[in-house]
């Protein structure tokens, strides 16, 4: 969402300015009852959707001047995925008084808002059809070209981008160590075990 549309001129909700939430630090768990969304003036911050076996897969991320956790004002009772910092954030949390009130004294945010979510489902299924005819070598290098240049001052685990990629940890180092031998990624260019 660009970043025109402050929550500080936003009406019908109550704002909560949340400082300094350091990394790591849930912001919403997979499953909780939803009543707002938040604003990020400052950070990373990363969805994680949890399966029943325990797998936990990377979906999404939001940086500094973007909107979450709105899709639940669209139907959704529940967050469908966790929020976790992903770099020392500053955000806030936009509570509605009523989201039909919401949507009729914001109707510019509103449709922000929508046009956001329709984005984000475009993404979900572009990324979802490329997991059904790429190969999984080439998910990975995708993986990391998209997260290394879109979020630079972030240092991505092999873990990350193997969820990202949607393939084991495992998969993500070999394929990324293979690279690195080809000469595809530079010698220097490093990724972190875990954190």
């Amino acid at each position: 969402m660009e970043a025109h549309i402050n929550p500080m001129t936003l009406n019908a909700c109550k704002l909560i300015p949340l400082h300094t939430l350091s990394k790591g630090m849930i912001i919403y768990e997979q499953g909780e009852t939803a009543q707002e969304f938040y604003f990020i003036h400052k950070g990373l911050i990363g969805l994680y959707h949890t399966l029943d076996n325990g797998k936990e897969s990377l979906v999404r991320l939001y940086q500094e001047n973007e909107y979450f956790g709105y899709r639940t004002l669209f139907g959704d009772s529940q967050y469908h995925c966790s929020a976790k910092v992903l770099v020392d954030a500053e955000i806030t949390r936009i509570k509605p008084t009523s989201v039909n009130h919401f949507f009729v004294e914001n109707p510019k945010a509103s449709k922000k808002l929508l046009q956001s979510l329709a984005n984000e489902l475009r993404e979900a299924e572009q990324r979802l059809a490329k997991s059904a005819y790429l190969k999984t070598s080439e998910r990975v290098i995708q993986s990391i070209d998209f997260l290394t240049k879109n979020y630079p001052y972030y240092n991505w685990t092999y873990r990350e981008i193997g969820e990202f990629a949607g393939c084991e940890t495992e998969t993500a180092i070999r394929i990324a160590n293979e690279l690195k031998r080809k000469g595809a990624l530079p010698p220097s260019f490093t990724l972190s075990k875990s954190k």
